[in-house]
């Protein structure tokens, strides 16, 4: 049985494999680092760069064709229509975790040079995940999930049955053009979005989301709450959660305060009794305007949150007197702290009423 190696692909930069003979060398590599596992063969007259991969467990020997994907799309899930019958591994550089799962639940092998390795028989699994993202894509010069681009992510979650014209999208996200047309580009390619009408002279191409929850699943894969905000913890005299809140919107400005998480979450769709109040700062406060709260390093009943992109504050709502993130944004805070945030942010993302 295959054993990855912790020691591959230690360089620290990301590198990008262009071609299929590229990419079965790095295939190669990968096996030779392995103690023990599959040999690679390259014969004369395979075509399309295709190889065999030769490997033997203590129960098994199996040969699998090898067939190279430099741009891995959810086209490889018909692989199994084409292969015939044959044994078949799908190589690629770098396959994403969404499209990864989908091959597996379909039964389809598949690998990657990044240590990813699926190879599934009636009696046997090797199962594999990958050590880390060394190896990428020809062409993965754009990540639809940064600060900047995830904003158009944002408002197509929001409003999952509109459709949204490019002009639309550039105005309300406040990003620039090009921005807006290379994320709608990946988001088409990964099969995220859908075009509902072309362009022409005469009218605008329109777009929305034809895959909503695999949409949000990879932004959720993506996503990095310690990296894309700063949060001051403060201990705050108050009766009860209500009020704490309502005492950092009076103080702070309204204007100025969107409340997310657990409190958010809980004005939404109540589901656990929230442990805290935290809220988006759309500006750093001055000292003299905290003078009723006592801040702390950690255990605090407040946290007030000062986000990197300002995007946060686009598609907000209100619920209960007060102004919230968008359900999304809610669902995504919740995600990556402990206090059962996963459980809240799971809840009111199978309530009827998320994201509308």
């Amino acid at each position: 049985m295959f054993q990855w190696s912790s020691e591959m692909n230690e360089t620290p930069k990301t590198k990008t494999i262009e071609s299929v003979d590229l990419l079965l060398d790095g295939f190669t590599q990968c096996l030779k680092e392995q103690r023990d596992g599959g040999v690679l063969e390259r014969g004369r007259g395979v075509a399309d760069g295709r190889a065999s991969l030769r490997f033997s467990t203590e129960h098994l020997r199996r040969t699998l064709e090898v067939w190279p994907r430099l741009h891995p799309s959810r086209k490889l899930l018909q692989a199994k229509d084409e292969v015939g019958g044959k044994s078949v591994l799908l190589l690629c550089p770098h396959l994403p975790d969404a499209l990864a799962a989908d091959l597996r639940s379909a039964g389809i092998n598949h690998a990657d040079l990044n240590g990813r390795l699926f190879i599934k028989t009636a009696s046997f699994l090797l199962d594999r995940e990958p050590k880390r993202k060394v190896y990428r894509n020809p062409g993965a010069t754009l990540n639809p999930f940064t600060l900047k681009s995830s904003r158009v992510v944002r408002l197509l979650l929001s409003h999952r049955i509109q459709e949204w014209t490019q002009s639309e999208l550039e105005s309300r996200t406040g990003i620039s053009r090009a921005s807006v047309s290379l994320t709608l580009g990946d988001l088409i390619e990964r099969e995220l979005i859908e075009q509902t009408r072309p362009g022409n002279r005469h009218v605008a191409a329109l777009y929305r989301v034809c895959d909503f929850n695999r949409l949000l699943d990879e932004w959720g894969v993506e996503d990095e709450w310690d990296k894309r905000t700063t949060i001051r913890q403060y201990s705050v005299l108050a009766a009860n959660l209500v009020e704490l809140a309502e005492t950092a919107r009076n103080e702070l400005g309204a204007e100025n305060v969107f409340f997310t998480q657990w409190f958010a979450a809980h004005l939404r769709h109540p589901y656990t009794t929230p442990p805290l109040v935290s809220a988006y700062l759309s500006r750093r406060p001055q000292a003299d305007e905290l003078s009723w709260a006592r801040e702390v390093d950690n255990g605090g009943n407040l946290w007030l949150i000062v986000p990197r992109d300002e995007g946060v504050f686009q598609e907000t709502q209100t619920a209960g007197g007060f102004s919230l993130v968008s359900d999304v944004q809610i669902y995504l805070d919740l995600m990556q702290v402990g206090q059962r945030g996963p459980d809240q942010a799971r809840a009111l993302r199978e309530w009827d009423g998320f994201t509308k």
